[in-house]
């Protein structure tokens, strides 16, 4: 996994709210060259080959790599030429 940097700063704002919640805003920085698709949490990029495509198994919770696509509830609209 890449070594990944961030940042978490926090702002007030100005507003109301009820006595019990707090409005707090936060602004995240990541920055890292070498960042990867893989890095991600729910992206399992094992078999990355040429010409693979990306599709989520729903079942699995994650974006998995493949080169077929065997799956029912996917439809492909190529548009009209």
């Amino acid at each position: 996994m890449a070594n990944i940097k961030g940042k978490i700063r926090q702002t007030r704002l100005k507003g109301k709210s009820a006595a019990t919640n707090e409005i707090v805003a936060q602004t995240v920085k990541i920055s890292s060259g070498d960042l990867n698709l893989g890095d991600l949490s729910n992206v399992n990029a094992a078999g990355q080959t040429d010409g693979s495509m990306m599709i989520y198994d729903a079942t699995a919770g994650e974006y998995k790599i493949t080169t077929q696509i065997s799956n029912d509830n996917l439809n492909i609209i190529g548009g009209t030429y």
